[in-house]
């Protein structure tokens, strides 16, 4: 049966008549595709020729005019009713229909794994998340040791001395509207071997070391070991936030510039001459870096995947030195470019590194930036 769409067009007072016009809408098709991913909605419509016009009104206030196909992210989970109506002026027709969708139900499911490895001499470990997932868009780490806050990203690197310690990586999965779609969590357990040790004779296993500011640099710092001529086989490791290493650093005494503000553990192991292998650390708090020492620029893409470009301003003709650290703090890549006045792009190619996070280090005088990439 035909359906009309009657329209008032004029009412005539001419001859005391009045005329209307009636729209025949069956030479119209409105009818649609709907596909549903997390709160990402795509809608195509079957009636693809030129000349037609679609309107959307996606049922949650909402509404669109586009061509065949349009998108829209939902903001709260539900059911909406999705109306098209199509339009064609030179049918002189026009149609609608609508679909129920449903949003909320995203299917996705998640688990992660923890792998560590370890230094059994000074009790270092290195954590990696591993996660299987599907759904959703976005990952997001976050690490704690004995329930408290340790660090994000998919690696940890850590000192665990003393034992026994929790460790604990939460996983978190979002879609692109920022809606959490999954979570997962896991823990080990880390006993280190000199968890129970019979202590040493007194003034024969003991280590320490100062920390002094150097000038007037809030984040330049200098270590020196106290009464160093009786040790041997030094090294000191610095760990950041993010899961920053540094080190090792085997002289007696070095200074170190940090790259950003926040607390940072500062450890010393070294073998006594009497033969007792000791260890020593502390917390050191930066609260401001000036600008030029350790200056957080940014790279981009990131995360990355085959290359990553750095723009840095150079006042003169100048040399940079750059170099690239894993997580772990081991030097992967280093470049000298030659600088010149002005903005320079600094493009490093990092396809055959493996996925991770990665530190760089710009140099060039004694101004050094530095940034963080996630390669995947």
């Amino acid at each position: 049966m035909k359906k009309f769409y009657l329209i008032l067009s004029l009412v005539l007072t001419w001859m005391g008549r009045q005329t209307v016009y009636a729209q025949d809408s069956t030479n119209c098709n409105a009818d649609f595709q709907a596909t549903i991913v997390d709160t990402l909605a795509s809608f195509r419509a079957m009636d693809s020729l030129a000349g037609v016009r679609h309107v959307w009104n996606f049922g949650d206030g909402t509404t669109a005019t586009s061509g065949v196909t349009v998108t829209h992210i939902y903001a709260t989970p539900g059911t909406y009713p999705v109306t098209q109506t199509v339009i064609d002026s030179a049918l002189n027709c026009q149609n609608s229909a609508t679909q129920s969708i449903t949003i909320g139900n995203t299917g996705a499911t998640c688990n992660v794994f923890i792998n560590f490895s370890s230094d059994s001499t000074d009790q270092l470990y290195h954590f990696l998340a591993n996660p299987v997932f599907s759904g959703g868009s976005y990952l997001a780490f976050r690490w704690t040791v004995n329930d408290t806050l340790a660090g994000y990203g998919d690696t940890l690197t850590r000192f665990l001395p003393y034992g026994p310690d929790s460790v604990c990586v939460y996983l978190t999965i979002t879609n692109p509207n920022g809606q959490t779609v999954c979570t997962s969590q896991a823990c080990v357990s880390i006993n280190p071997p000199d968890s129970v040790t019979t202590p040493p004779p007194p003034d024969t296993c003991t280590i320490a070391f100062t920390a002094t500011q150097k000038g007037n640099h809030p984040n330049e710092y200098v270590f020196t070991l106290i009464d160093g001529g009786r040790y041997d086989s030094i090294s000191w490791t610095i760990i950041g936030p993010d899961s920053l290493y540094a080190g090792p650093f085997h002289d007696r005494s070095f200074s170190y510039s940090f790259p950003d503000t926040g607390y940072y553990d500062v450890y010393v192991t070294a073998e006594a001459r009497q033969g007792c292998a000791v260890m020593s650390g502390q917390a050191i708090h930066i609260d401001s870096v000036p600008k030029g020492s350790g200056h957080i620029i940014t790279s981009y893409p990131n995360p990355a995947t085959t290359q990553v470009t750095l723009n840095i301003t150079l006042e003169s003709y100048t040399n940079v030195d750059v170099r690239v650290y894993n997580s772990m703090g081991g030097l992967v890549l280093t470049r000298n470019v030659s600088g010149y006045p002005g903005v320079n792009q600094i493009t490093l190619p990092i396809a055959n590194l493996p996925t991770g996070v990665y530190y760089i280090e710009l140099q060039y005088g004694d101004t050094i930036l530095r940034s963080k990439i996630q390669k995947l």
